[in-house]
């Protein structure tokens, strides 16, 4: 009788199923990573960088961050913008999570650039336009009249009164310009009444501005004016660039 020939054993099942295998692993290992961040990585501490305006606690309190949070899913965006909303003066947040258990608030706080006219009595604003709160007079900003804020409230941006929109945008693009040049702490008022120009008080000087245009340009003007030594020393007057073009006329007294 012939002998039968042996085959070896087929592994094709094996092989079949070794994918499945390796899925299934990957799968199990990734679920004991997620299983480890919500079981181990819980906030236990929270500090605040940079804050001067408001305490720690208020910022913290402002952020709504729970000890016992889960750290990797914080969600920073919410928490950002639950912080500006409540916080008017906290300008932007930056938030680094210190592992294994920590988080940094790290705020940026506004500046009062302005007093601006309202129904309800005097605002501080920033050079931005949001509103930060009333004025109670203790604060040295620029004096704005000419322009009256629409139904202030702490946080919000301005909104001029109905016909004063314009006159809105370029106190705005003023104030921006100021900030951006380190001049707003040399400037006490703002005269917005007149029909085609705007006053600024700058030290000494009344600077009678165009309403509107290049702002960034008759802040040059301006600025080069004073540092040329040839306006006379220690007497007051006015600065205007509304006569002629590219040229500030200087006008002794006030």
């Amino acid at each position: 009788m012939a002998r039968q020939r042996r085959h070896p054993p087929r592994r094709r099942r094996r092989g079949r199923f070794s994918g499945l295998y390796k899925l299934l692993s990957i799968l199990l290992v990734a679920a004991a990573v997620v299983l480890a961040c919500v079981v181990f990585f819980r906030v236990n501490s929270v500090e605040v960088t940079g804050n001067a305006r408001y305490t720690a606690a208020e910022v913290i309190k402002a952020s709504g961050i729970q000890m016992g949070d889960n750290l990797i899913a914080l969600p920073r965006s919410r928490v950002s913008a639950s912080i500006c909303a409540q916080l008017p003066y906290v300008e932007s947040v930056s938030i680094r999570k210190a592992l294994p258990d920590g988080v940094v608030l790290s705020v940026t706080e506004r500046v009062a650039a302005a007093s601006v006219e309202s129904a309800e009595g005097r605002w501080l604003v920033s050079a931005q336009g949001k509103l930060l709160e009333k004025d109670k007079g203790g604060v040295d900003v620029i004096r704005i009249t000419g322009l009256t804020a629409a139904g202030p409230y702490a946080g919000g941006m301005i909104q001029a009164a109905e016909g004063e929109e314009t006159t809105l945008r370029y106190v705005g693009e003023l104030l921006a310009e100021l900030e951006s040049r380190g001049l707003l702490g040399q400037c006490a008022a703002l005269d917005c009444s007149a029909a085609t120009s705007m006053t600024l008080d700058w030290g000494i000087y009344r600077v009678k501005l165009p309403r509107g245009g290049d702002y960034s340009y008759y802040l040059s003007l301006t600025q080069a004016a004073l540092d040329s030594g040839k306006l006379p020393e220690g007497v007051a007057g006015t600065l205007d660039l509304t006569i002629t073009e590219g040229k500030v006329n200087f006008k002794p007294g006030v």
